[in-house]
């Protein structure tokens, strides 16, 4: 019986330093999403894409944020900016301070000075491969630490517990 718990033990440490390194992953890959939105953005600002919540759905595919902005524009295109962008969601895998920053272009979006429109989201754009940069690099960093410290916190808790 205690050889079953052992092996439990080792598993769930070394689960743990899995689950982990998949976290890094996944925020690499949310924060290229948002990355490659606002690069969409910026283009068919650029090319006078149409209308703002065509626009809004075609980059934020996989973005819930932009896509619940694009859903309230559509059904009060007169409300005030600040209505419309307060409480967008959140996304659990980055910080606060990182999704204010990639938000931060949203207000602007309603100005009818297609310039400014084109500076806020090149801004958001540009912080968005900063941070993207920053989490591979972490990512790269840390991967591979936290899957070797669970396969060793695996071995010992095994170790100690047979």
């Amino acid at each position: 019986m205690s050889i079953w718990l052992a092996l439990a033990a080792g598993v769930v440490c070394a689960g743990a330093g899995h689950g982990s390194a998949r976290y890094l992953s996944a925020r690499e890959e949310r924060l290229a999403a948002w990355e490659t939105g606002l690069s969409c953005l910026e283009g068919m600002l650029r090319r006078g894409g149409g209308e703002l919540p065509g626009m809004l759905r075609r980059a934020g595919e996989k973005l819930p944020a932009l896509l619940m902005l694009a859903d309230r524009l559509e059904q009060c295109p007169a409300a005030p900016p600040e209505r419309l962008t307060e409480g967008l969601p959140r996304d659990p895998l980055l910080e606060e301070k990182e999704m204010e920053a990639l938000l931060s272009c949203l207000p602007a979006l309603f100005s009818p000075d297609g310039e400014s429109q084109l500076s806020a989201v090149s801004r958001s754009w540009e912080e968005a491969a900063r941070l993207r940069t920053a989490a591979r690099e972490g990512k790269e960093k840390n991967s591979r630490l936290y899957l070797r410290l669970g396969y060793l916190a695996g071995a010992a808790a095994f170790i100690m517990l047979c």
